[in-house]
């Protein structure tokens, strides 16, 4: 009796286990997201030389209690130009991405409470956005109007908003089919009341998770196209750029892609874990309520 009673409590729900890996994940993913952040936020205070200043040590030095991450060959200090790459790359990308979901949940919203006819033609266009490699929509960019970082960043706005519209305006679609929005409708409420009532806490959980894992593919977007040229231009402080200037010395002096390989690794990485995690809270399988 005592072996087969012990069986159940020894076996841990599985909601249980997706939460705890969850919490975990969002928790690791926090803690190295808000330590490059606030790198990138404390840069001017904390990096130890200018990220402009050749000669601030000698030419493609190794990594020392000095220069952390060595030098480069016009000896500036690595370190400090990996802080100042972190607000181009790190705040201008997720700036970038704040607009990105906003554009998407207004036109989510927009589609999710129009007629028939006006929802089929937007999710049309939407999917056929969705469809076409953004990648080719910001090298055309690049190509009118010259390489830069802005350029780039531009470009993603223009179409990285479809995935979250799709997203928004199916869940937009399923709040307002369900039984408590039906029956606020029946009473009278509003179309503002049932948006903030009804769907509002629906899309949060969701919105958050694609903001997160879509916020890794466009950082390592941006730093992609910086390293090939079409991004930020040397000699400004951006991981991508700093990783294209290190290609050519890269055998010699390996030193050299560690700083701005790490910072793009470790925030790729950091992202990718919040969405990871934020995605198991928010699964219904993982809600599941076990006795």
């Amino acid at each position: 009796m005592t072996l087969i009673a012990a069986r159940p409590s020894a076996r841990r729900p599985l909601g249980s286990i997706t939460r705890g890996r969850g919490r975990g994940l969002v928790a690791v993913g926090g803690v190295l997201l808000a330590l490059v952040a606030l790198g990138a936020v404390l840069a001017p205070w904390i990096a130890p030389f200018d990220p402009a200043a050749q000669n601030a040590g000698p030419r493609m030095a190794p990594p020392s209690a000095e220069h952390w991450f060595g030098t480069d060959r016009f000896g500036r200090d690595t370190f400090s130009r990996v802080l100042h790459g972190g607000r181009q790359t790190l705040l201008l990308t997720g700036a970038t991405m704040l607009a990105i979901g906003a554009v998407g949940a207004v036109v989510g919203v927009l589609l999710g409470l129009v007629g028939p006819r006006l929802d089929a033609l937007g999710r049309r266009v939407v999917d056929g956005i969705v469809a076409f490699p953004a990648v080719i929509v910001i090298l055309a960019l690049v190509g009118l109007r010259g390489p830069s970082l802005l350029t780039v960043l531009g470009g993603a706005l223009l179409v990285w908003w479809a995935p979250f519209a799709r997203l928004v305006r199916a869940l937009v679609r399923g709040a307002l089919a369900e039984p408590s929005a039906v029956t606020a409708r029946a009473l009278g409420a509003s179309g503002p009341r049932l948006l903030v009532g009804e769907v509002a806490p629906r899309l949060t959980g969701p919105l958050a998770v694609l903001t997160a894992i879509e916020s890794g593919q466009l950082i390592a977007t941006v730093a992609g196209l910086s390293f090939l040229g079409m991004g930020a231009q040397p000699p400004e402080a951006e991981w991508g750029a700093m990783l294209a200037e290190a290609r050519g010395v890269a055998l010699a002096s390996p030193s050299q892609v560690l700083g701005p390989g790490l910072a793009v690794l470790v925030t790729v990485f950091a992202v990718t874990c919040l969405g990871e995690g934020l995605r198991d809270l928010s699964d219904r399988a993982a809600m599941v309520v076990t006795r």
